[in-house]
């Protein structure tokens, strides 16, 4: 058998999604089959699964294309939930979002990559997919005509293929091809994930530039594309047991821990900061510099319990083996006061200073203030009934011990 290659590398597709931003709304993405003459249409990912060597694919039992690409979805419910259960989503969602024309065909888009095809096949674009907007009010738009003459395991293939190619455009990779997402598509087909250990199988998701792994409710980062359009992989360090032991979190998530609140989206910083991890708990969160300094989104917060409201924006975050909060360190870059159990803590910046002022704050096991530092050389203000924390060259920072009941102890008198 003849074969002939097709290699997609449009300057277009170039020119569409930009060095470090993914803008897909002008130039989507697509599902291909291969109708070849004699026989039965195939996916292109099915077919590339023997191309690829990626084993024999195992269908479905369930009966519709959806019910069937749900079903396939579930085949990751052991190594990933949260994947299986966003891509079980996105199945759902399929035919609610798709637009099914009969009288026009799809442009195709130049997102192939490499592709081996049979000399009497045509490669087809049965579905094409970008982001809804002003231009578009359904996310996928399907050639009726091809997709009528796939058979159900071929449906539920591309609906697959889709929910994949959905989380990539929405992700911090920047591809410009599915082969990847062809990749993943068929080894979820040939089943081979449940073979995989978890180790393996976190590397295997950075190869294929999938961006995030979700364990324990937290968005552990795998990596991201730079600026200049190249892919970094994330340093993950595991346990014999493929327990997690340190990793960054992706920027775009909500999580809360131990009193702390994090919300995120829109960051164009890919990594919001490194943890550890003990069985899956977050001992340390160290913030990225990088993730600060960008200021898209606030930095991990909490409104300290029994005050004013005041709100802690920490970057460096301790918490005990219970998820409890044992310390914060953040910084201040003006007056603020915090009002605490009847008694006010106060920083007096130095007027001919300028940037940021070190703070910390420590907690017992029941969230009460043990202790605070707000960048000065505390002293108790008698006149006004408060600590402030001055600026002081010579002393530095300092903290203040704090009662049970709320009260500085042992801090000198303001002079």
């Amino acid at each position: 058998m003849r074969f002939c290659q097709l290699v997609i590398t449009s300057l277009l597709s170039l020119i569409a999604v930009s060095a470090h931003a993914n803008n897909w709304y002008d130039r989507g993405n697509a599902g291909f089959a291969l109708f070849c003459a004699g026989q039965a249409p195939i996916v292109l990912d099915l077919y590339e699964v023997s191309t690829r060597e990626l084993g024999v694919v195992k269908f479905s039992k369930a009966d519709t294309a959806v019910d069937k690409a749900v079903d396939l979805a579930s085949r990751l419910n052991s190594v990933d939930p949260a994947r299986a259960r966003q891509y079980k989503d996105s199945a759902l969602d399929f035919m609610a979002s798709a637009q099914f024309v009969t009288d026009l065909g799809i442009r195709k888009t130049p997102d192939l990559g490499l592709v081996t095809v049979p000399a009497e096949c045509t490669l087809e674009q049965v579905v094409f997919q970008r982001n809804p907007s002003i231009l578009n009010k359904a996310r996928y738009v399907v050639n009726a005509n091809l997709w009528n003459q796939l058979d159900a395991d071929n449906q539920a293939a591309l609906i697959l293929h889709e929910a994949i190619y959905r989380e990539v455009i929405n992700s911090t990779a920047n591809e410009l091809f599915s082969e990847r997402v062809r990749i993943f598509n068929g080894i979820i087909h040939s089943h081979q994930v449940l073979s995989l250990l978890k180790t393996d199988y976190l590397k295997l998701l950075q190869e294929l530039h999938l961006t995030t792994y979700e364990e324990n409710g937290l968005k552990i980062s795998l990596g991201y594309t730079t600026p200049e359009g190249f892919w970094v992989d994330s340093e993950v360090f595991m346990d014999g047991m493929g327990r997690i032991l340190s990793a960054s979190l992706a920027a775009n998530q909500y999580f809360g821990y131990g009193g702390m609140e994090y919300a995120c989206i829109g960051s164009t910083v890919a990594e919001m900061g490194r943890v550890t991890l003990d069985d899956g708990n977050i001992r340390t969160l160290r913030v990225n510099p990088d993730f600060a300094r960008d200021g898209a989104c606030n930095l991990p917060m909490l409104i300290v319990p029994d005050s004013n409201g005041f709100a802690i924006f920490g970057n460096m975050w301790f918490f005990g083996r219970e998820q409890n909060l044992i310390r914060v360190d953040g910084t201040l870059n003006k007056k603020a006061q915090l009002a605490y159990k009847g008694m006010t803590y106060e920083l007096v910046p130095d007027l001919f200073k300028t940037g940021v002022y070190n703070t910390t704050f420590t907690f017992d096991s029941k969230m009460n203030l043990i202790e605070v530092g707000l960048g000065g050389t505390p002293c108790l203000n008698e006149t006004e009934d408060k600590v402030q924390f001055v600026q002081n060259l010579a002393n530095g920072e300092g903290t203040v011990a704090i009662s049970d009941t709320g009260k500085p102890e042992q801090i000198p008198v303001c002079r």
